[in-house]
């Protein structure tokens, strides 16, 4: 139930449930986990706990338990997000969003053995050099070449394209990390017939993404991940 930063709420929400850390051990959850820089100093960490392997069913942390997340020297407790019954944690960092920045994120219990050591590494930073912000493309005639710098990463590369004309969220991923990749024509529709004619704003994101370590002793398991995101807009035409 994860997007790029914690979930398809909206999608989900009425099926959503959530139980009070002081009622389940840790043995007996699950841990997604993500820390996102995005190019502009900041970074941020974010965390959902789920009952076992039940991407429905989500840890709200009583009084004594609380989640912390730690980059460098600076310790932050993460705050308590509820987006239509989908709940999660968050705290954001600056200038802390450097290559191989580990960041740790840990579960402190009052009444329970906690799971203090889950951690992940922040891969090489880059910056996206096309398209730029007055680009206009043509989602039928025009290929879109995007190109980045700081190549060669063995981090997985990944894109995604959406809009306001455009149907759907499309994307991929990018092989090799050579910085230069091409959308091809075609790859993007309107989202109807209302819409062929129209040109809108479009965001091109891009994702540099590094797998960590989730503490062992969430017994459901999970995931942590360390990103470097970059996102550029330009006009998607018919």
């Amino acid at each position: 139930m994860r997007l790029s930063y914690l979930g398809t709420a909206v999608a989900l929400s009425t099926a959503c449930t959530s139980i009070q850390s002081s009622s389940i051990k840790t043995s007996g959850m699950s841990a997604s986990m993500q820390v996102v820089a995005d190019g502009t100093g900041q970074t941020t960490a974010s965390a959902t706990l789920n009952v076992g392997s039940n991407s429905t069913d989500f840890v709200d942390l009583s009084s004594g338990d609380v989640l912390v997340a730690t980059a460098g020297a600076r310790s932050q407790p993460m705050a308590r997000i509820d987006a239509l019954s989908v709940i999660s944690y968050r705290t954001s960092f600056n200038g802390l969003d450097t290559d191989g920045m580990q960041y740790t994120i840990a579960l402190n219990r009052a009444n329970d053995v906690g799971a203090p050591s889950s951690i992940c590494v922040l891969p090489k930073p880059f910056n996206v050099t096309a398209p730029t912000g007055n680009g206009i493309f043509s989602r039928a005639n025009s290929d879109i070449t995007v190109t980045y710098d700081n190549v060669g990463t063995q981090d997985s590369m990944t894109w995604s394209i959406g809009g306001g004309c455009v149907k759907g969220l499309v994307g991929g991923n990018v092989a090799g990390d050579t910085g230069s990749f091409t959308i091809a024509k075609g790859t993007l529709v309107p989202v109807g017939a209302s819409q062929s004619g129209v040109t809108c704003q479009a965001q091109i994101t891009l994702t540099r993404a590094r797998s960590g370590q989730v503490d062992a002793h969430f017994g459901s398991g999970g995931a942590i991940t360390a990103m470097q995101v970059r996102t550029v807009t330009f006009n998607s035409a018919p």
